[in-house]
């Protein structure tokens, strides 16, 4: 296999890989299958290669079952950062309506009230008995 990493491969290493530094290819590997499944985006995916469980091999193929459960894995993590997105974009609309209908709010004084007179808390139950 060629060092260079080709459009159809991506490799995975839980003993030498990192998710967060990895790019996929032999030598910088991803750690799980979900963030190569990520990484790649959308189907078709291209060929997984994770550490090899065979004598004197480093890298197999992934197995139909882990692919199938990281293909699951990959759609919950789908349906959640649409569901997110929708979140974001209505909580968006809902600030951007409020902060119009805020505008539109004036604070006037009613000229049926009496006027307001400036007492002190100590004063204030003297004020009370005067009234």
């Amino acid at each position: 296999m060629a060092t260079e990493i080709t459009k159809g491969e991506l490799y995975v290493s839980d003993k030498s890989g990192n998710d967060q530094d990895g790019d996929g290819s032999q030598q910088k590997p991803f750690k799980t299958p979900l963030k190569a499944v990520m990484f790649a985006g959308k189907e078709p995916f291209p060929t997984i290669y994770v550490d090899s469980q065979k004598e004197g091999e480093r890298w197999a193929v992934i197995s139909k079952t882990q692919m199938k459960n990281t293909k699951k894995a990959f759609n919950r993590e789908q349906m959640k950062n649409d569901a997110k997105d929708k979140k974001e974009a209505e909580d968006g609309e809902r600030r951007e309506k409020n902060l119009e209908e805020a505008k539109k709010i004036s604070i006037e004084m009613d000229p049926s009230l009496p006027d307001p007179v400036l007492v002190r808390l100590s004063h204030f139950s003297l004020f009370l008995l005067a009234k």
